[in-house]
């Protein structure tokens, strides 16, 4: 799973690391916005006030990197407590091996599981769209539905999402999840009894605190939260593609015309 923009880059360091070699090192110069790969990507901390918009909520439009913690969803939880899992949840987590991650088979790695890669939120009058440059996008539905009965719901990767304002705060409340999903890199399992709470708060223009409650009675004792803070990318910056496909095996029995 590559990036085109990693050879650019690489390219642009090696050539300013033999100029430096044989140039008088330049002045000091303010420091830039940079994008580090490797599921490592910063945005460099940009201050202002909190824009909004014309009916004066808060404008999360942009380019957004970070937000919960990508290795061990414990990182966020609050004075370092443990994650309470269940029994038979750390016995699943002992004995997952790397393969297992649906991460690794190129499946979705949807909230409260967070992605290593920018991502990008739309918000309309009656829908809210997360646009993830790592493999897909995900709806919110934001016109006062609410969930149909959980047994009248196909269990999905990304469950069934409706959103509301509670004041400066874009609440999402998500069910029908497939349980397949791990919540990070680490292996925190989930059933199909997960129960998703996000609250996103833009405190300013480069900076929005995340809030997740989780309650997965399935897989944890208790309903737990995790926290955490999205940063602005550049205005200039992009969502990248992400191709997720190496290694196909499927191709060579694909034999005969389309039908």
């Amino acid at each position: 799973m590559t990036r085109f923009i990693t050879l650019t880059i690489t390219t642009a360091v090696l050539a300013s690391v033999s100029l430096a070699a044989q140039q008088p090192a330049p002045a000091p110069a303010a420091a830039p916005q940079v994008r580090r790969l490797g599921g490592n990507i910063r945005a460099t901390p940009v201050s202002g006030a909190l824009p909004r918009t014309a009916d004066g909520k808060p404008d999360l439009t942009g380019v957004w990197v970070g937000g919960l913690p990508v290795g061990n969803i414990a990182q966020g939880m609050p004075n370092k407590e443990p994650v309470p899992m269940l029994p038979d949840t750390k016995a699943k987590m002992a004995a997952h091996q790397a393969k297992d991650d649906p991460q690794a088979q190129c499946l979705p790695v949807p909230p409260p599981r967070a992605t290593p890669y920018p991502w990008r939120i739309v918000i309309t009058p009656t829908h809210g769209f997360f646009l993830y440059e790592m493999y897909d996008y995900r709806q919110v539905f934001m016109d006062g539905r609410k969930h149909p009965p959980l047994d009248e719901l196909d269990p999905t990767w990304k469950g069934h999402s409706i959103g509301w304002w509670e004041g400066d705060t874009l609440v999402i409340d998500t069910v029908g999840f497939n349980g397949k999903i791990w919540l990070d890199n680490t292996g925190h399992v989930s059933t199909d009894r997960l129960h998703t709470v996000e609250r996103y708060t833009r405190k300013d223009l480069g900076n929005m605190d995340i809030q997740i409650l989780i309650d997965d009675p399935g897989a944890y004792a208790r309903p737990f939260t995790v926290n955490g803070v999205a940063r602005l990318m550049p205005k200039t910056d992009e969502l990248l593609e992400y191709v997720c496909n190496e290694n196909n095996q499927d191709l060579p029995f694909l034999v005969g015309p389309r039908q």
